[in-house]
């Protein structure tokens, strides 16, 4: 059974390697930290059969949540996630093993285990795997790393990729890895919209059209080109009050470098804010 964090998110899947999947609006309110990443095999004796855990602790590695558990019967081999977690789930998204290497993309919403807001600092996010029974002593621990992020502020990491040595040989076994932390800066003010932000801008890849209403409000959000054609829509549909954050990843799009535009309306009127892809 699967235990879905509630949030106003939607994914498109499959997705292949290297692109990210769309997050097509998340409540602001409900969303401290999304982290994206890629495990790769490191050719262990299940592979590419694994169980994952990906978690949340303080900076001094105080366990705060589970975000995501893939493993029920093997979990307990998940040797870093038992010992810091004591194998709590609560509010977390949970299944079976996986039975292949993919792109994972959580949402932390700010709150530990017991559903309570933790203030604004400096936390951390585990992620740890593994392709054998690691709980035995003669196996070593599937691996784990730690990428350390700020709550409170708006923020976009691209950590390296992270090798794990088995049997005398280095493997990358995370990459396109990506933190992104939220902020309350805002930019932009319509008669509809009370604010609208976009962050980062010029952008690489990712980029973040943040809305806030003051009542529910039926939105068309889509990003043209400097020729008027439409490069990406977001759904049309009524949104509640409060802020949403809409995810456009350039790269998915195969567009090329130069500005854009992104056409915000109710209907009756809209606004156009610039965009540059670098």
């Amino acid at each position: 059974m699967f235990l879905i964090v509630p949030m106003l998110v939607s994914f498109n899947l499959p997705f292949t390697d290297g692109e990210r999947p769309e997050v097509v609006s998340i409540k602001a309110t409900d969303t401290a930290m999304v982290f994206t990443i890629t495990t790769q095999t490191y050719g262990g004796t299940y592979s590419p059969k694994h169980c994952l855990a990906i978690w949340v602790t303080d900076a001094n590695n105080n366990f705060k949540k589970t975000l995501k558990l893939a493993a029920q019967t093997y979990k307990m081999h998940l040797v870093k996630w038992n010992q810091m977690s004591g194998g709590n789930v609560t509010d977390a998204i949970t299944g079976p093993s996986l039975t292949s290497h993919t792109t994972h993309t959580v949402i932390w919403n700010g709150k530990d285990k017991n559903g309570v807001v933790q203030p604004d600092g400096n936390y951390k996010v585990y992620i740890e795997f593994t392709e054998e029974n690691s709980l035995q002593s003669s196996i070593p621990d599937g691996p784990w790393t730690a990428f350390s992020f700020t709550k409170g502020t708006a923020q976009v990491q691209n950590p390296p990729d992270v090798t794990y040595t088995f049997n005398g040989q280095n493997k990358t076994v995370f990459k396109n890895i990506q933190i992104t932390t939220f902020g309350n800066v805002y930019v932009e003010n319509t008669d509809f919209i009370s604010n609208i932000k976009i962050f980062p801008n010029p952008t690489f890849n990712e980029a973040q059209i943040r809305i806030n209403l003051n009542s529910p409000q039926w939105l068309d959000v889509k990003i043209i080109n400097v020729d008027g054609k439409c490069v990406h829509q977001f759904p049309k549909q009524i949104y509640n009050s409060g802020e949403h954050i809409f995810f456009w990843y350039a790269n998915t799009e195969n567009v090329h470098s130069g500005i854009y535009f992104v056409n915000i309306t109710d209907g009756k009127e809209t606004k156009s804010i610039k965009l540059i892809v670098k």
